[in-house]
């Protein structure tokens, strides 16, 4: 890839944090790729010859937000699950019509596009990463298929934002029901000694 120079890195930054703030302010139908360049000070042609379309615009501006998740994450296991559903949690909270841009740009791509490597291949990665490290530390049940488990977390956890995005979850309540699907499903497959600190937070036990 060209190196860009700190003018060229310095446009790009700006164009990127006021994507951001027209996402987060409008939603996804809000962004106009003019008005935009206008506010950011360049042209159209060049704001297009740096992103492609209005999709590839929002996921290279989202993709600074969730590595702040990832870098604020810590813990280990379950624990770690947990805190990271619940800080993407937070922001979503936060930045709703952010987050609805991205479940929308995600729900209506092909296979093969990038913000689903970004947003469901990149979690499976991660679920992954940190179900192999349960097992190593005897959280699991012998047996798992920990790549079967992770790609099904994936899904199971953007269910949540697709119920939320319909109208089906509150927005107040988006925190508890990501924790409680992300317990529930891993519920089966936890040793007795795991499922007890965790079982009081599964929303299908009352």
């Amino acid at each position: 890839m060209k190196a860009i120079t700190p003018r060229q890195q310095d446009r790009r930054d700006r164009i990127l944090e006021i994507t951001r703030q027209q996402v987060a302010q409008l939603g996804y139908d809000g962004v106009n790729m003019r008005e935009l360049a206008v506010e950011a000070d360049v042209s159209t042609a060049t704001l297009y010859n740096l992103f492609n379309s209005k999709d590839e615009l929002i996921l290279a501006a989202s993709e600074a937000l969730l590595v702040g998740i990832a870098e604020q994450v810590e813990g280990r296991g379950v624990q770690r699950l947990i805190n990271q559903l619940e800080a993407t949690a937070d922001v979503i909270i936060s930045h709703p019509n952010y987050a609805d841009a991205m479940g929308r740009m995600l729900f209506a791509a092909e296979a093969s596009a990038p913000v689903v490597k970004m947003m469901i291949d990149n979690s499976r990665r991660g679920y992954e990463t940190v179900l192999r490290q349960m097992q190593a530390d005897g959280e699991l049940v012998d047996g798992v298929y920990i790549d079967k488990l992770a790609r099904n977390l994936a899904g199971v956890i953007w269910s949540v934002n697709l119920l939320w995005m319909k109208g089906f979850i509150a927005l107040h309540d988006f925190r508890e029901e990501y924790v409680g699907m992300l317990i529930s499903y891993l519920l089966p497959w936890l040793t007795e000694d795991t499922k007890a600190d965790y079982l009081g937070r599964s929303w299908l036990i009352r």
